[in-house]
């Protein structure tokens, strides 16, 4: 960091040009100040443009194939504590050939990131809650889903659609091969029933919170992605995640601009491998 701000000689030769850590420069430049937080404060007078940012945060694909996944209230209450889960939560990178049930799934999906409440909004408006906490309620996350192996759900590229709680088909067949590729040729690919991949509409919440709010979106991912290992844990299924994905490939196998919006963590998910 001290090479950012060390003052250059005026006369005489350098040795060479310093070296600036763009990790560094970005830290510094996301930094809050006593100035520049007046402007970040939370409001309770919300513009008409805030408020569906704020209600509309999520994306839908309407021409796509929706299927819809099964409600929550349908599935057997899970008898495991809270304190049992949080115990257990290991990362388990061995997985065998079943696949998910619905059920499985559909709980995953729910408890990572599904709409658990809402909260009326001053002046008209509905703002919905999820189980991921999020910067602002901004919720900049979306999921894809490189599905393998789930009963009954044909392999492809689907969307969650948090609003439905369903999923999107984007891309049909089985896409393990291009998967293993844009995921940097890891062998879980090829074992796991299910891929999560998670990006972040990075406007959602620098619009808000300008430069700022890109921590907030790599923190929101990072919540949820605990959410994942939780639920995944209660449900004794294995779960390991990774960075280890070449970003434009993921993203273009996605269809994302990797600019707007972007993949940022990536799950495997599946039956554990008994030994």
């Amino acid at each position: 960091m001290s090479e950012i701000f060390k003052p250059l000689i005026a006369l005489g030769p350098q040795k060479e040009s310093p070296s600036i850590s763009l990790s560094e420069l970005y830290h510094e430049n996301t930094k809050l100040h006593p100035l520049t937080a007046k402007t970040l404060a939370p409001s309770t007078d919300f513009s008409p443009s805030e408020k569906q940012a704020m209600t509309r945060a999520f994306k839908q694909y309407p021409l796509a194939k929706k299927i819809p996944l099964p409600p929550i209230k349908n599935i057997p209450e899970n008898p495991k504590t809270f304190d049992n889960v949080i115990a257990s939560r290991r990362t388990v990178r061995t997985f065998n050939d079943a696949p998910l049930t619905q059920e499985e799934f559909s709980t995953i999906l729910y408890q990572s990131y599904g709409i658990t409440g809402e909260l009326s909004l001053p002046g008209g408006g509905t703002q919905k809650w999820r189980a991921s906490p999020s910067g602002g309620a901004l919720y900049p996350a979306e999921i894809y889903l490189g599905i393998r192996r789930v009963d009954q759900i044909d392999p492809g590229i689907y969307h969650y659609n948090v609003q439905d709680h369903a999923l999107e088909l984007l891309t049909e067949g089985d896409l393990t091969e291009e998967f293993y590729q844009v995921c940097c040729d890891q062998e879980y690919v090829k074992r796991a029933a299910v891929i999560f991949f998670i990006s972040g509409v990075f406007q959602r919440t620098k619009r808000k919170y300008s430069e700022r709010g890109y921590r907030y979106v790599l923190l929101d991912v990072g919540h949820l992605g605990q959410n994942i290992y939780l639920s995944s844990t209660s449900l004794d299924l294995a779960i390991m995640t990774t960075c280890g994905f070449f970003d434009d490939p993921t993203n273009e196998l996605l269809r994302l601009d990797g600019i707007d919006e972007s993949v940022l963590y990536v799950a495997f998910v599946g039956q554990k491998e008994t030994l």
